[in-house]
């Protein structure tokens, strides 16, 4: 069986610990040079606060026990593309 990228797969992730956008494929972070671990984004979708340790939803902004704020996705990972060509 062949493995097909449809668009439910994301494109990018973002460090937890910086909070650099990468692209998904990135084992490290370009940034920070974190290991990003084989799941992460993938299976859990969570990830671990650094102040309390909770897990939390990668689409938490905040610690929804201890209130730390996570960073925020920054970068051109995900940006659009500009058009190439003579007048661009």
């Amino acid at each position: 069986m062949c493995f097909k990228a449809d668009s439910t797969m994301p494109s990018h992730k973002v460090c937890p610990m910086c909070g650099q956008r990468q692209d998904f494929q990135n084992k490290t972070c370009t940034q920070c040079d974190f290991a990003f671990p084989a799941d992460l984004g993938v299976k859990k979708r969570m990830r671990e606060c650094p102040e309390c340790g909770l897990e939390q939803p990668f689409t938490n902004r905040a610690c929804s026990q201890c209130g730390y704020k996570f960073p925020r996705a920054r970068g051109k990972a995900g940006a659009a593309k500009s058009p190439k060509g003579p007048n661009a």
